[in-house]
């Protein structure tokens, strides 16, 4: 079996991939906070480094089975907490801040 994903920032959940046992689709219910209490379960338990990349909005989208959207808010609530912080661009992404 490859290794197709590198771990935080690859697209596949390979066996390198420290968030799977803790990003699980969210059950019905109020998606936006049990997405946003995984998340913040990934920032609590180190999962992602400060400074780390999270998976991309997508990956992560799909991953807790909520719409781009919900993800997005869950991401806003975060910035605005100052425990992510977004960058634009080619080498963008949304990166965990020192607490």
């Amino acid at each position: 079996m490859n290794d197709t994903g590198s771990g935080v920032d690859g697209p596949a959940a390979g066996p390198g991939d420290r968030l799977g046992p803790v990003l699980r689709p969210v059950r019905a219910g109020n998606g936006f906070e049990e997405a946003l209490e995984q998340i913040l379960q990934v920032l609590r338990l180190g999962l992602v480094p400060v400074g780390g990349r999270l998976p991309a909005e997508r990956e992560l989208a799909e991953r807790l089975g909520v719409s781009r959207v919900t993800l997005r808010e869950v991401l806003r609530v975060l910035t605005e907490e100052g425990l992510v912080e977004s960058r634009r661009g080619r080498y963008g992404g949304t990166f965990v801040r020192r607490p």
